[in-house]
């Protein structure tokens, strides 16, 4: 019986983390940035911020594509917004891929954990 509610308690834990990085990107993108800049930038992406959350090397490309070597510390700005939002500590000595997924990982152990 456990089984069957994984699926839906993966789905869940999948949503909540994709919301999360889809603000910490709009708000880090954006205190940075600025909200024009922000909004201009995300018609220049070629995918949702949603899609993002689960490829987040293809934000690192697309971040670095615009940004050149700058997109890193665009990149630092939305991990550690990212952290914040989750009650994370952040660590600024891992790249974006690695960060993003830290984090993910953690909020579903955190969530576990506390169930």
């Amino acid at each position: 019986m456990k089984r069957l509610q994984e699926p839906g308690r993966q789905m869940r834990e999948s949503r909540e983390f994709a919301d999360a990085f889809q603000l910490s990107v709009a708000e880090g993108l954006a205190n940075t940035l600025g909200s024009i800049v922000m909004q201009t930038l995300k018609t220049l992406l070629s995918h949702s911020l949603e899609t993002y959350a689960e490829k987040p090397n293809e934000l690192h490309r697309e971040l670095s594509r615009v940004f050149g070597s700058s997109a890193t510390t665009l990149e630092r700005m939305i991990a550690k917004e990212l952290f914040q939002r989750l009650s994370l500590r952040y660590s600024n000595e891992l790249d974006f891929e690695t960060s993003v997924n830290l984090a993910r990982r953690d909020m579903i152990f955190s969530e576990r954990g506390s169930n």
